[in-house]
Parts: structure tokens; C-alpha cells; sequence
């Protein structure tokens, strides 16, 4: 058996994990919930998300993506005491942002082969386990947890997001928190709307805004040249909005600068190529993808569980997974955890 692992950062092969057992021991205690449990609350999960962490850091095989998936979707499952879980996964026959802009995250390398297998496989397995899976045609896993969001508000519960991705945080708010998957010291991030106030000084409404003047590189798209994550933020805590900031020459060239003020007006001026508005358009998460809270609820037997944990030989994760996913009565107690080679619970 391997050392404990950190949570991203595992070099556990999927051999080893396929002959560990559950030991038995208490049950872990879980972690404070990221918003306030007065209302029901729906953890949803980017799926691609967690695919790629587990694909890196444990192997770089389907095998050890398979085995990661799960034993990190344990740790997160962790982090909050929900009644509902949705995980998202992106349509990979089409997108629509690459229709309305073909350079849509076209600067990255195909995909290793593995991975693209793990990606096309993990979405089965995890509904095989009793998960609800949500895959939207031509949308994102991210645009799955904006809609789970939409529709935990518009139906009275709460909801947390997690994923790495910075676009989520456009999401904060009374009733929409966001774990932010990281690595480092810190593997996972609570954010509440409280909690972004204070890191960025503005709301989390004008997160979309900020994030479009500033670009988004992993996504090839550029923002306005000059004006980074510091000076967007400078200028919306001046306005409430960036058009207002552009009605308001003097002031916009003011706070940004003369030049950088001035290309910001010049750029919305742009009646076809505004960077800005593209990058509004396309970093705007879709939130109308059908989400259906009664899926959400536990419906897999431990039974079950160990059936597909079997045909995958991850028995390893069975306790963790009960624990995760299992059904069970009022008053049972959380099944142990006790299987060494899963991440810690934190």
C-alpha cells in the first residue's frame, strides 16, 4: 500500500488499487457545507474536470483516470453535506462555442488517446454507480453546473459548484457557492459570495465582465491588450458595468489610463469586432440545460455499488463510494472509510 496521497498529487498505479479492500474504521467526519444547509443543497460536479486531474496524476492511463475519478470524486462528495449531486461532462460530438468562433480553445494539443478513452467511458461508469449524468448536446460540463445552479435557486435549494474553472465563479451567489479545485497547499477552495467580495472587491455579478476585458488564455481568447485582472477590477469597482465605464470617457480614461482607456472605448465601438462583447458571448455559461432534481437523489445500493466497482477492479473505493452515492435509511451512519490508497478526507 502507497503512503496517504494528496489530493492531487497521487502516485498510486491502478494495480495497487485494484487488490486494496476496505479497512474497516470510524467514519470520517465531512466537512463543514460551503453554504447554508437551511435549504436543501445540490452539489453539482464538472466531470471533465476531474477526469483531468485524474488522468495526470494518476499515470497518465485509463486505469489510473478510471481509479482518480472516483477516489477524487470522493474527496469533493466530501466537502459538503448535500441532498442532491449532479455531475457534468462536455458534449463531445459538437460545441456551440467553437461553432460561433472556430479558435475557441484551438490552440491546444489533441488529446492523448488514453484520455480521450477515459472521457468517452467515465460518464457510463459514473452513472452505473447510481450517479446522475448529465450530458447537454453541443454544451459544456461547465454549462451543466450553471444550469444545475439556475434550477437549484429557481426551485428554493442551495447549491455548490465544483470545478477548477474560473468562468464558475461568474455563479456566486446567497445561494450558489463554488468549491474551487486546486492544487498546492490548498487543494480545495470555499467560495461564497462573502468570501469573493473580500478577494476581489467587486460583485460576483461583475465577474463575467472582469473576466472579458482580462481573456482567458487557456481558452484562446484575448482580452483588451493592457488591461489585466488588476485594472478590470479597478475599473469595476469605479462602475457598475463597463458600458456605463465607456459613457463615461473622461472617467474610464481616468481610472485605466488615457491609452488603455481609450482602446477600451474603441473596442466597444467595434460594431462587428469587439473582443470585449465576443468574449461576453462565449464566456457566458448556459444556463437552460435540462436539470431534473428528482435524478439528483441517492439511488444506487451498496450492492450495486461493489457490482461496478468489481467490473472495474476498484473494489478499493467501495467504502467511499457508499459513502458518496449509496442510498441510506434516515439515521444510518456514513459507511466507513477506510481504504489507504484514496486521497485523504480533508
Amino acid at each position: 500500500m502507497t503512503d496517504s496521497l494528496a489530493l492531487f498529487d497521487a502516485d498510486l498505479t491502478p494495480a495497487t488499487a485494484a487488490i486494496a479492500e476496505p479497512v474497516p474504521s470510524r467514519p470520517a467526519p465531512r466537512a463543514a457545507a460551503a453554504v447554508s444547509t437551511s435549504k436543501p443543497t445540490l452539489l453539482a460536479i464538472d466531470g471533465n474536470a476531474l477526469v483531468h486531474r485524474a488522468f495526470h496524476a494518476y499515470g497518465g492511463t485509463t486505469g489510473g483516470a478510471r481509479y482518480g475519478f472516483f477516489a477524487l470524486l470522493s474527496v469533493v462528495c466530501d466537502q459538503v453535506a448535500y441532498d442532491g449531486l449532479v455531475i457534468g461532462f462536455d458534449c463531445r460530438a459538437r460545441s456551440h462555442r467553437r461553432a460561433r468562433y472556430p479558435a475557441y480553445k484551438a490552440q491546444r494539443p489533441d488529446k492523448h488517446e488514453e484520455l480521450d478513452a477515459s472521457l468517452d467511458e467515465l460518464p457510463d461508469i459514473a452513472s452505473d454507480m447510481g450517479a446522475y449524468v448529465v450530458v447537454a448536446e453541443g454544451w459544456e460540463g461547465d454549462d451543466v453546473v450553471a444550469s444545475a445552479a439556475a434550477t437549484a435557486e429557481a426551485s428554493g435549494w442551495r447549491c455548490v459548484v465544483a470545478s477548477p474553472d474560473r468562468d464558475v465563479l461568474a455563479l456566486v451567489s446567497a445561494d450558489t457557492a463554488v468549491l474551487q479545485i486546486r492544487g498546492g497547499d490548498q487543494p480545495i477552495r470555499h467560495i461564497t459570495a462573502a468570501d469573493f467580495r473580500r478577494r476581489h472587491r467587486i460583485a460576483p455579478e461583475q465577474y463575467l465582465q472582469l473576466a472579458a476585458l482580462r481573456g482567458d488564455s487557456s481558452d484562446n481568447l484575448l482580452g483588451i491588450t493592457g488591461i489585466g485582472a488588476k485594472k478590470a477590477a479597478a475599473l469595476l469597482r469605479a462602475y457598475a458595468s463597463v458600458d456605463e465605464a465607456v459613457a463615461d470617457p473622461l472617467g474610464c480614461r481616468s481610472v485605466l489610463g488615457p491609452e488603455l482607456g481609450q482602446a477600451l472605448i474603441d473596442d466597444l465601438a467595434a460594431v462587428d469586432g469587439s473582443i470585449y462583447r465576443r468574449n461576453v458571448e462565449l464566456m457566458t455559461l448556459h444556463r437552460e440545460v435540462p436539470i431534473k432534481l428528482d435524478l439528483c437523489n441517492r439511488r444506487a445500493r451498496p450492492d450495486d455499488i461493489i457490482e461496478v466497482l468489481r467490473r472495474w477492479r476498484m473494489t478499493g473505493l467501495h467504502a467511499r463510494m457508499c459513502a458518496a452515492l449509496a442510498v441510506r435509511p434516515d439515521g444510518e451512519d456514513v459507511p466507513a472509510v477506510g481504504d489507504d490508497d484514496a486521497p485523504p478526507v480533508l
